[in-house]
């Protein structure tokens, strides 16, 4: 039986998407909450540290500390994701893959459980997201 279990982040940053043909062609701003989903078999009461879990929620936060936050919180995304060539254009869809494959990569290195999903909303009411 696999379980999912779910953290989420809340992130401040701006971007300019420079060929748009609405406003979104200014430096603008938006609040993004992201939902990162795991999935896999919950471990054996053996008393290890991560006992009852299928991954430590503290595990996701610090992936996120580490490979995501420091380029995206108060952050200009063409400065940060862009211009380094992490994705050609900062819109929620490219930084979705973006944010996906750093999950994965280090939940892979970890070996405890299987990335399932990730969706970034841009506004409370638009989102993008990456299943495996």
């Amino acid at each position: 039986m696999l379980t999912r279990v779910a953290k989420e982040f809340d992130f401040h940053a701006a971007h300019v998407l420079p060929n748009h043909d609405g406003q979104c062609s200014r430096l603008h701003g938006h609040t993004y909450r992201l939902r990162v989903i795991v999935e896999g078999g919950v471990r054996p009461i053996d008393t290890a540290p991560d006992e009852g879990m299928v991954i430590d929620f503290a595990v996701l936060k610090r992936i996120y500390k580490e490979k995501v936050e420091p380029f995206v919180e108060h952050q200009n995304l063409n400065d940060t994701l862009v211009a380094p060539g992490h994705v050609l254009v900062s819109t929620c869809e490219n930084m979705v893959e973006w944010i996906y494959n750093q999950f994965r990569d280090a939940i892979e290195y970890e070996g405890v459980a299987t990335l399932a999903e990730v969706r970034l909303w841009e506004t409370p009411t638009s989102w993008a997201e990456v299943r495996s």
